[in-house]
């Protein structure tokens, strides 16, 4: 698909205004709120009700899997809406067995997986895994790392560590932040190696994060939980610090959990992030592109030492939409069509050539600090030329403590890359991150990437003209 190809005209006046007054707004204040509205979606791109096709370049907040209505998972979804509507979860039915199988046998290590449990969300995920590592543990504990997005119910909200992303609600009178309260405080965050982390400091975040898990006692600590590629916040972790927790978590007897609601599904060009490494997680939380978002779908999949224990005894934790037939449906047709078409090996092979040209940009813009991933998920830090950040407090920003950036760089190169048709997502004003869904193409590739291009080419002339004003005022 290309972008504005000859279609028919669909006007915003199409879509009812009406339904938008009753729809709470995200990240917007009513006055303020004008969606773009979708009317159609395929592979890479959105149609929007004016007719504007663009490029998702970010698979909506990383959620879409293998991309937009693909056929398979269309079918799949047709398929089950012609069969069984609902069925409890303790209850079986022919799709949850097929996707409970994929999940665990045929996206790697079989060995290694005993089960799953399916949920409706990442957030749900992550509330799931804690829940099982309290249990199979008795402890009460969970250690996080910092730069951490794990979602926005009660337990994720708390384990999340950007604290700009924890529930924060920006109330209407100017500069007046309310943050959603809990019964549980932030969970404690041992220090994470950052995108331009060398071994040493690697190695310095090894030793703190053990050193902090000795300190609240390894009897009483259920698990330590982090995000091998920290989507919010935009950069992966060296492999290196990945098997330094393994390590560590194992000689300290404590579960470790992988975050790989975003990371994971094949974004890497491996099923799991964790499978560059050469260790494995006790348990791994999935979501969005594992069932590419054509249903909400999530699952934690547990080790076999785990559902071991899990399937000696009873366990009261029912769930209204786990397992629902059209969740997996979407899941299990998500794993067929990756593995039948070969996606992870194309994600392998366009990412490097994604990487590439971000290198070669990074080379051309001295306002790119540096870029890290793998595969289709990319952050890109964003500095000024002389170097000093746009936000100095960067991932740790604060809302109502620390001042805004006077520029929001990376919501700058957002919008000029929007202008040029090509749609992605900033959370902090340092970092943009991109994220192609697994199917695009080498033209959609090529198309974002160029757009991405000019969109750092305009901020270079926007900070010149900004120094340039600065100068002829004195400055």
């Amino acid at each position: 698909m290309t972008p504005n190809a000859d279609t028919p005209t669909l006007h915003a006046s199409d879509v009812n205004d009406a339904s938008y007054d009753f729809a709470i707004p995200i990240e917007s204040r009513r006055q303020d709120y004008d969606p773009m509205r979708v009317v159609d979606a395929e592979g890479a791109w959105l149609t929007l009700a004016d007719g504007r096709r663009i490029l998702d370049f970010h698979s909506q907040y990383m959620c879409v899997g293998i991309g937009h209505k693909h056929p398979k998972i269309t079918a799949a979804l047709h398929r089950a809406v012609d069969g069984i509507d609902y069925v409890s979860e303790i209850m079986l039915h022919e799709s949850r067995v097929t996707a409970a199988r994929l999940l665990t046998q045929e996206t790697g290590d079989p060995g290694h997986w005993g089960g799953c449990r399916f949920v409706s969300s990442g957030s749900e995920a992550v509330e799931m895994a804690i829940l099982i590592a309290r249990t199979v543990t008795q402890r009460p504990r969970i250690v996080v790392a910092q730069a951490s997005y794990h979602g926005w119910t009660s337990s994720s909200a708390a384990a999340t560590s950007l604290p700009h992303m924890r529930n924060i609600f920006h109330a209407s009178e100017p500069d007046a932040y309310l943050s959603v309260p809990t019964d549980q405080p932030p969970y404690l965050a041992a220090p994470t190696p950052g995108p331009e982390a060398d071994e040493a400091e690697v190695e310095r975040c090894l030793v703190e994060t053990e050193r902090l898990i000795r300190a609240q006692g390894p009897n009483q600590v259920a698990a330590f939980m982090f995000e091998i590629y920290k989507g919010a916040a935009g950069f992966r972790v060296p492999d290196s610090y990945v098997r330094g927790i393994r390590e560590l978590t194992s000689r300290l007897g404590v579960l470790w959990i992988d975050d790989e609601a975003i990371a994971g599904a094949g974004r890497s060009g491996k099923w799991w992030s964790y499978q560059h490494t050469g260790v494995a997680p006790d348990l791994l939380v999935t979501a969005k592109g594992i069932g590419s978002s054509a249903a909400p779908a999530g699952a934690v999949l547990i080790s076999r030492a785990i559902s071991d224990i899990l399937n000696s005894g009873v366990w009261y934790s029912v769930s209204t939409n786990s397992g629902h037939p059209l969740a997996t449906a979407a899941i299990a047709a998500t794993i067929e069509t990756v593995n039948e078409e070969g996606i992870l090996s194309r994600v392998t092979e366009l990412g490097a050539r994604l990487e590439a040209r971000l290198r070669d940009m990074q080379d051309r813009h001295a306002t790119i600090a540096s870029i890290s991933g793998r595969g289709f998920g990319w952050g890109i830090d964003i500095t000024a030329p002389s170097g000093e950040r746009f936000s100095p407090s960067d991932r740790w920003y604060v809302p109502g403590l620390d001042e805004a950036p006077a520029f929001n760089a990376a919501e700058f190169v957002a919008e000029e890359c929007l202008k040029r048709d090509m749609l992605t997502f900033t959370f902090t004003a340092n970092t943009l991150t991109i994220a192609p869904p697994l199917s695009s193409t080498a033209d959609d590739i090529e198309f974002g990437l160029d757009a991405l291009a000019a969109a750092f080419e305009a901020l270079d002339e926007r900070l010149s003209e900004a120094r340039g004003e600065r100068s002829g005022a004195g400055i």
